[in-house]
C-alpha cells in the first residue's frame, strides 16, 4: 500500500474520500486502464488511509448483531444512547472540552467507523481524532421546556456508523452556574457498564485539566478491536449449546402481554419510555427478602417479573431476555464497547410454586445461564419479537463526581424502541431513594397510558 501511495504521489494523482466513494484527479493520460484497475482493487485500503484509519479489525458478535439490527430498524436513532449530565457550579469549559477529547482518544470504541470489506464482511476501523467539537449553546432565559426539547432532539439523532461513532456532544448553559452536557453515544460503542467507565474517566480527566496534574488513570485493559479479535479466536463451547438445548426442552414459551393494538407485520419502530420512582420501603423489602434467602436482589426482582408475566398471560413458563454485562474477566472491566448480551432466564411454572421457591430457582438458573453465556436469540429454534426483556443495572463502584460541581446524570430516551417491551430497574446510589424504574415499549402495540399502568402493576407485585 505504501508503494502504491508513493507511486500515485509521483504521478500527481490526487485522491479524496467522500464516504464510500473514492474520487481522484490526475493529469491527462496518467489514469491508464492498469492504474484504474489497481485503484479499484485497493479502494477499501485507500479509503481507509484517506479517512484517518489507524487500525482495522473484525467486528465482535455484539457489534455484528447491532449492525444488522440498525440496518433493519425503521428508526435507527433508537440505538443512540443519550445521557444528560447536569452540572451546578463554576464549570471550567476549556477543561471539560479537553476531557471530552481525551476520553474519546483513550477508547477505540468511541472513535471507530464500520464498513464492509471487499468480501462483504463487516469490519471496524479505528480513527485518529484530534479533538471533539464542544461549543457552548447559551440557553439562559429560554426556560426548562426549551432545554428539554434540545436534549430530546440530541438523543433522537441517528449516527452514520459508516463515518464515525464519535459521541455527539452539546454543552448547554441554562443559567449562570447551571449547565447541561448532552453526551450521546451509539449503543455499538457503549453499554451501561462502558458508559459508567466513560463518565468516571471523564470526571478524572476534568479534574486533571482543572488542576494541571496528570490523571490517575491506567491504560484500558482491552480496546474494542482487541476484544473482537479475542472473541473471534474462540469457538462457542459445545457444552454451552448442550446446556441450552436441555434447559429449554419442553418449556412453554408462549407468554405474551395483551396489547392495545394488533400485531402487524410491519412496525414503525415508534416507542415510549415510562419512568417511575420506587420508594425506599420497597427496595428495603426486596433486599431483606434477598438476604433471607442468600440471593441477590436481582433474583427477587426477576422472579417477581416472571410471576407477574405468567399471571398476565396465563403461560406455564416464562422466558425473559436479561441484559447481562458479560464482563467476567478483569481486563474487560475497563473495556468501552457493547459487551452485554441478552441472556435467557427461564422462569418455570411460576404460578405453581411459592414465591420463596421461585426466587431460589431463578437464582440457581441464572447462575447456570451465566456459566453458559450465549445470547438468547441464538438458542431459540426461531426468532421471537414478543419476549419481555429485563435489565437490572446494578453497576459497581462509586458515583461519578466532578470536582467543584454538583453532578446529576440521567438518561434521555429517544422516541423509538428496540423491542416490544423491556422493564428496567436502577438502584439509586443513595438507598434512601429506592429504585428508578422504567419501561420501554412499542407504541405500535401499547398506548403510553397502558405502559404506565403495566409498569405500576409490576412494581405493585414486588414483595
Amino acid at each position: 500500500m505504501d508503494a502504491l501511495v508513493a507511486r500515485l504521489r509521483a504521478l500527481d494523482v490526487r485522491l479524496e474520500a467522500s464516504g464510500d466513494v473514492l474520487r481522484y484527479d490526475a493529469p491527462r493520460h496518467v489514469l491508464v486502464p492498469d492504474l484504474l484497475a489497481e485503484l479499484k482493487r485497493h479502494k477499501p485500503e485507500l479509503l481507509a488511509c484517506l479517512s484517518g484509519v489507524v487500525e482495522q479489525a473484525p467486528v465482535s458478535t455484539q457489534q455484528e448483531a447491532m449492525l444488522s439490527a440498525v440496518e433493519r430498524s425503521p428508526r435507527p436513532q433508537v440505538y443512540s444512547v443519550g445521557a444528560r449530565l447536569r452540572f451546578t457550579g463554576r464549570l471550567d469549559v476549556a477543561a471539560l472540552r479537553r476531557a471530552v477529547s481525551e476520553v474519546v482518544a483513550r477508547h477505540v470504541g468511541l472513535r471507530s467507523r464500520f464498513v464492509r470489506d471487499r468480501d462483504g464482511q463487516w469490519v471496524q476501523q479505528a480513527l485518529a481524532i484530534d479533538s471533539v467539537p464542544l461549543a457552548v449553546e447559551d440557553l439562559r432565559g429560554h426556560g426548562a421546556a426549551v432545554v428539554e426539547q434540545v436534549c430530546r432532539e440530541a438523543a433522537d439523532t441517528a449516527f452514520d456508523l459508516g463515518r464515525s461513532s464519535v459521541p455527539m456532544c452539546r454543552l448547554l448553559r441554562v443559567d449562570e452556574d447551571s449547565w447541561v452536557l448532552m453526551f450521546v453515544t451509539h449503543h455499538i460503542s457503549t453499554d451501561g457498564w462502558a458508559q459508567l467507565v466513560v463518565f468516571r474517566e471523564l470526571a478524572e480527566l476534568y479534574r486533571a485539566a482543572t488542576t494541571g496534574t496528570e490523571p490517575c488513570l491506567t491504560l484500558p485493559g482491552l480496546q474494542a478491536t482487541d476484544y473482537a479479535r479475542w472473541q473471534r479466536d474462540r469457538d462457542c463451547p459445545k457444552q454451552w449449546l448442550d446446556f441450552w438445548s436441555e434447559h429449554l426442552r419442553g418449556a412453554d414459551l408462549l407468554a405474551v402481554v395483551p396489547t392495545d393494538h394488533p400485531r402487524s407485520v410491519r412496525r414503525t419502530g415508534a416507542g415510549n419510555t415510562v419512568r417511575l420512582a420506587v420508594p425506599r420501603r420497597i427496595r428495603t423489602s426486596v433486599e431483606e427478602f434477598a438476604r433471607s434467602r442468600g440471593v441477590t436482589a436481582f433474583a427477587v426482582l426477576a422472579a417477581a417479573l416472571g410471576r407477574w408475566l405468567a399471571e398476565l398471560s396465563g403461560a406455564e413458563d416464562v422466558l425473559i431476555p436479561v441484559s447481562y454485562a458479560n464482563r467476567g474477566r478483569r481486563e474487560l472491566e475497563t473495556l468501552v464497547t457493547c459487551a452485554r448480551i441478552p441472556l435467557g432466564l427461564l422462569v418455570r411454572t411460576p404460578a405453581r410454586v411459592s414465591f420463596t421457591v421461585l426466587v431460589d430457582q431463578v437464582h440457581a438458573d441464572f447462575l447456570a445461564a451465566m456459566d453458559n453465556p450465549i445470547p438468547v436469540d441464538r438458542v431459540l429454534p426461531e426468532p421471537r419479537d414478543d419476549l419481555v426483556g429485563f435489565a437490572f443495572q446494578n453497576l459497581p463502584g462509586p458515583e461519578v463526581a466532578f470536582p467543584g460541581l454538583s453532578t446529576r446524570i440521567d438518561d434521555v430516551a429517544s422516541t423509538a424502541t428496540r423491542s416490544d417491551m423491556t422493564f428496567g430497574l436502577v438502584p439509586s446510589v443513595d438507598p434512601e431513594f429506592g429504585y428508578q424504574a422504567w419501561l420501554e415499549h412499542s407504541t405500535d402495540l401499547w398506548d403510553p397510558a397502558t405502559g404506565n399502568s403495566l409498569l405500576q402493576s409490576y412494581l405493585d407485585s414486588l414483595p
